[in-house]
């Protein structure tokens, strides 16, 4: 099992730790090993109900799920930061928020932006759902936002 480079548990202060990282969808730049989030570790602003994101590192992640039909650039799952329902597909979270939590607009961590490779592990919004729409369109939706774009234009458009 590789590294979690750069990262310290919020718990234990144990620094690049080894296995699983749970990064609150709550707090600010707050992260548990898998032992200290197993314990239930708390603080005075971090408590067990709120909602995390596991990530395992992109080594562990070929270990774990090589031989499955997803892509490399993708979490296996994410979870919801407002209800911490676990699972979610990006396209099926994107639904799962338009239709559960659309009128909610409390600061939460992006669990997409958290757990891809390169991301912004501490990427805060206070709208969700936009943030959704616009920064994690999948593809198939991005070309369709495209069709829609271009027919919208007119005959004479010059490109």
């Amino acid at each position: 099992m590789s590294r979690h480079e750069g990262v310290s548990c919020d718990s234990c202060l144990k620094s690049n730790f080894r296995g699983k990282r749970y990064k609150c969808l709550i707090c600010y730049d707050y992260d548990l090993c898998a032992t200290c989030y197993e314990a239930g570790a708390t603080t005075t602003r971090h408590t067990t109900d709120h909602a995390v994101q596991c990530i395992i590192t992109r080594s562990d992640f070929d270990i774990f799920y090589g031989g499955e039909a997803i892509s490399a650039e993708q979490p296996q799952s994410v979870s919801c930061p407002y209800c911490s329902k676990m699972g979610f597909t990006e396209a099926v979270l994107q639904e799962h928020v338009a239709a559960e939590h659309a009128d909610i607009s409390v600061e939460v961590v992006c669990p997409i932006c958290a757990s891809l490779p390169g991301g912004d592990p501490n990427h805060v919004t206070d709208d969700f759902a936009a943030h959704l729409t616009l920064e994690h369109r999948t593809p198939r939706e991005f070309i369709s936002f495209v069709i829609i774009i271009v027919s919208s234009w007119p005959d004479h458009a010059i490109f």
